[in-house]
């Protein structure tokens, strides 16, 4: 508290409460001081402070605040600036810092505003609507390990066919035809998170549109993913929620043409794989 253009330090500071002429305490900075509040009435009250320097400068500050000592104080039947006739009936009570809490007191019996069963309408009208569309299965997706009623059979379950895939006359690499059966293994195991347009859900499920790995020139991270599952990592720099789950359990040709169809599909344009890259990935 020292102005340094010259010797000014704070002689002293004066403390009043409310209207007094008389400081009840004087200190010399800096020091502590102390307001008893159990000697002053419960309200309103406002602590002055006076400070003079060695030049003979003084400065004020005002702070009020506001004593509740005693019980708090608690009226239904009658508001602030409320405008009533007749007889109005009061309900009183009163709780003390000091007393245990006891929950039947404590219960207002004022009736619960209309406003209040209106939100509650509206939201459990809301959660009813929300939960039938949002929780709805799509009938291509009924069958798979996400949604299925047995999920272990499900996943168990062969997801290559059991004839031979006719040629579908478009993505061949290397003699692997990953067109043939691609969309229908992204379809029964990656759109029910991806989305059958691969734009995922924000926050949830990252989009496979434009994606750094899906379309980077080396396809080895975008197998491992699809191999191992990940999760917790950024992508794009956001985290999101939901786990990848690891596909192990797909056959190398499902796994290829599962990966060979993202990197081809929604404008991505990036090399294809055939089974023997992803054998050796494992």
């Amino acid at each position: 508290m020292r102005d340094l253009t010259g010797d000014t330090a704070v002689a002293r500071i004066d403390l009043y409460l409310d209207d007094a002429r008389e400081p009840f305490e004087t200190v010399v900075p800096p020091e502590a001081a102390e307001i008893d509040t159990a000697a002053l009435e419960d309200g309103p009250h406002v602590l002055r402070l006076v400070a003079y320097d060695a030049a003979g400068n003084v400065g004020r500050r005002s702070i009020p605040f506001v004593v509740q000592n005693g019980p708090g104080i608690t009226v239904t039947g009658l508001r602030t600036g409320e405008r009533v006739s007749g007889r109005v009936g009061l309900e009183l009570n009163a709780f003390s810092g000091s007393e245990p809490f006891d929950p039947v007191r404590a219960e207002s019996s004022g009736p619960v505003p209309v406003w209040t069963w209106v939100m509650i309408v509206v939201i459990g009208a809301w959660a009813a609507w929300y939960g039938l569309a949002a929780f709805a299965v799509p009938p291509s997706y009924a069958d798979t390990p996400t949604y299925a009623k047995d999920p272990v059979a499900a996943a168990n379950a062969p997801l290559t066919q059991s004839a031979p895939t006719k040629y579908s006359g478009r993505g061949v690499a290397a003699g692997f035809d990953y067109a043939a059966s691609g969309a229908r293994i992204y379809a029964a195991n990656c759109a029910a998170c991806h989305g059958a347009s691969g734009a995922g859900v924000p926050g949830a499920f990252p989009s496979l549109v434009g994606d750094p790995v899906v379309t980077a020139h080396d396809a080895s991270e975008h197998i491992r993913v699809v191999l191992r599952g990940l999760h917790g990592k950024p992508i794009g720099g956001k985290t999101y929620s939901s786990q990848m789950p690891a596909f192990a359990q797909l056959s190398d040709a499902d796994v290829a043409a599962v990966v060979d169809h993202e990197r081809t599909s929604w404008g991505n344009e990036a090399p294809i794989v055939s089974p023997d890259v992803v054998k050796r990935a494992r």
